[in-house]
């Protein structure tokens, strides 16, 4: 049977919608969950409930850029050798190539990694199948907006 799926690689642009940022990721199918470098996060409240503030870096300028999201809940990470570490989570509109969603992601200063984004199965179910052999697949989404749910 043939998959109507697309077909994207071990590494990939991954696009924040809205803000129209692009940042390079690890497309990673042993990874449950997906995560985002960001730094300065701080919880705050807003009409009773909890939000996050917190800043990506632009790979394009360098420059800080401050989101606010509602803050989804916490999620403990196990590293290899290392103890747990608990995270925040936030829901983002994030695209890769023609495959857009609202996907959780946990927030952690991954400036010590390659990658400033890491793609897990949460957002890669169902929606795309990974060629760990190729990378930069598929072309960032452009303004023009998007094929896919």
């Amino acid at each position: 049977m043939m998959s109507q799926l697309p077909v994207i690689g071990a590494v990939e642009t991954l696009t924040l919608v809205k803000e129209k940022l692009h940042f390079p990721a690890r497309i990673d199918t042993g990874a449950q969950s997906s995560s985002l470098s960001a730094v300065g996060i701080q919880p705050f409240e807003r009409d009773g409930k909890q939000w996050l503030r917190f800043q990506v870096k632009d790979p394009a300028t360098n420059k800080l850029v401050e989101l606010t999201r509602p803050l989804e809940g916490k999620v403990k990470i196990k590293q290899h050798g290392a103890a747990a570490a608990e995270r925040f989570v936030v829901v983002l509109r994030v695209a890769i190539g023609p495959v857009e969603r609202k996907c959780k992601f946990s927030l952690l200063d991954r400036s010590d990694y390659e990658y400033p984004a890491l793609v897990g199965r949460n957002f890669l179910s169902g929606k795309a199948l990974v060629d760990v052999s190729r990378e930069h697949i598929v072309h960032p989404l452009s303004e023009g907006g998007t094929d896919a749910n």
